[in-house]
């Protein structure tokens, strides 16, 4: 059984608002690994810091793009209600 519209935006509502609190969770961890590796000497300590930095920074793209999904589905769905 299909959920109904209101219900389908409401959940993306939802999401919307977790990404919202979540990507600059992602950015804060990339700085705070990036601070870690330009704080140490060691080398092998100093790439492990960036390979996580670079982790974060990634994760934080990801979700930027699916929160541009979200919000494009969710324009979608607002329109279907507004037309029916």
């Amino acid at each position: 059984m299909r959920k109904k519209i209101e219900d389908q935006i409401r959940e993306l509502e939802e999401m919307l608002e977790a990404l919202v609190i979540a990507i600059p969770k992602e950015e804060a961890a990339y700085h705070f690994y990036l601070n870690l590796a330009n704080s140490t000497r060691q080398e092998g300590t100093r790439k492990m810091f960036i390979k996580l930095a670079d982790q974060e920074i990634d994760h934080k793209r990801t979700l930027e793009k699916f929160a541009e999904d979200v919000q494009r589905e969710l324009t979608k769905l607002k329109a279907e209600k507004a037309k029916a």
